[in-house]
């Protein structure tokens, strides 16, 4: 019998980190008024959930778990398409990246996978509003501000999550979950 590329163990817990993100983005709202600020809970939680299941794939689960779970309780400002395919586009991206680049824990690393990622969400809204007919000089006017909000925060986002995971990894939970495979 061949074994299963993700533990059940490690599926409950992406599953759990996915979950994590969806009350984040009901809970945790600052009151910033700029496009993606919520980039700094998503990449952090994303960032975290890569780190502790070091595979390939983590963060597109983390992602895809997510925009299931979204879209189903009608999160998101432009519908479920937009919502399953934002959230999916944050796993999928950061996946990449994280391939590219290399682990999650690194500082320097883990803020590009966080900008990275959460520009995937950018682009994936920019997308939808061409095809979907929205005037393109609107969208463009904001574009800028909307690309370096975004940037900035998946960044500080990312660059949390690295620290997390290092204080994680002092706390000795990655021996725990060692134990626990």
């Amino acid at each position: 019998m061949k074994p299963r590329y993700f533990s059940t163990f490690q599926l409950i817990l992406l599953a759990q980190f996915a979950a994590l993100i969806v009350v984040a983005k009901i809970a945790l709202r600052l009151p910033l008024q700029l496009p993606g600020h919520s980039g700094l809970f998503w990449m952090a939680i994303v960032m975290v959930g890569a780190g502790v299941v070091p595979k390939r794939g983590a963060a597109t689960l983390i992602g895809l778990t997510s925009a299931i779970l979204a879209a189903f309780l009608g999160l998101g400002d432009f519908g479920a398409l937009d919502t399953f395919l934002s959230y999916l586009a944050v796993g999928v991206a950061t996946d990449l990246a994280l391939w590219l680049m290399g682990s999650p824990e690194n500082l320097a690393v883990a803020p590009l996978a966080g900008a990275t990622g959460h520009f995937g969400k950018f682009l994936v809204k920019w997308a939808l509003a061409g095809v979907l007919g929205a005037p393109m000089g609107f969208v463009a006017l904001g574009l800028l501000k909307s690309i370096v909000s975004y940037l900035v925060f998946g960044a500080l986002g990312g660059f949390l999550g690295a620290l997390t995971l290092a204080a994680l990894r002092r706390a000795g939970f990655f021996a725990y979950l060692a134990e626990r495979k």
